[in-house]
C-alpha cells in the first residue's frame, strides 16, 4: 500500500502562523517548519504526549521530499531505537507530531512571543542553543540513516 494518501493530524500554534504562513515567512511551508520544530523539540527534550490536532498534513508532503523523509525516518529512529520505523510512516508521524508540538511551543515562546524581528530572534535561538560537537556528531549520524534508507528503499526500475 502506498503511504501518498495518508493524512495525519498534528498540532498548530502561532509559531506556524507567523514563521510559515506570516507576511514574511521564513519557512516555505508548514511541512519544513513542522520538521524543524519537531528537529527542535528531539534536540531539547520537548515530546508532548498528547499533541493538539488542530491541522491536516499529507505524508506524501513528506514522503516525496528526500530531505524531509530522511530527517523524520531518522527522528523517528532517534527516539524508538527501532529500524523498523524507517518504513512505517504511521509511527514517524507520531514522532513528529509528538516532538513537532514540543519544538513549535518552544519556537513560539523563545522566537515569536519576543519583541523584534522573527528572523533575528530565529537565528539568535539557534546560536544559544547549539553545541558544535554534538551537531557534528549528529550530522555523521543522519548522513549513515540516510545511506541505510537508501539501501532500504526499492529501485524504481
Amino acid at each position: 500500500m502506498s503511504s501518498g494518501g495518508l493524512t495525519f493530524k498534528y498540532e498548530n500554534n502561532e509559531a506556524f502562523e507567523e514563521l510559515a504562513d506570516g507576511d514574511s515567512p521564513i519557512f516555505d511551508s508548514r511541512v519544513r517548519f513542522l520538521v524543524f520544530a519537531a528537529s527542535v523539540g528531539y534536540a531539547k527534550d520537548r515530546s508532548v504526549e498528547d499533541p493538539g490536532e488542530d491541522n491536516y498534513i499529507r505524508w506524501n508532503y513528506i514522503g516525496q521530499d528526500s530531505q524531509l523523509s530522511v530527517i523524520t525516518a531518522s527522528l523517528a529512529y532517534a527516539v524508538t531505537e527501532d529500524p523498523e520505523v524507517i518504513l512505517d510512516p504511521h509511527d514517524q508521524f507520531d514522532v513528529l507530531s509528538r516532538y513537532g508540538a514540543g519544538g513549535a511551543r518552544l519556537i513560539k515562546k523563545e522566537v515569536v512571543d519576543e519583541p523584534g524581528d522573527n528572523l533575528d530572534n530565529l537565528v539568535d535561538f539557534i546560536q544559544d542553543h547549539r553545541n558544535e560537537d554534538e551537531m557534528k556528531e549528529r550530522v555523521g549520524v543522519l548522513e549513515e540513516i540516510e545511506r541505510e534508507i537508501s539501501s532500504l528503499k526499492p529501485s524504481a526500475e
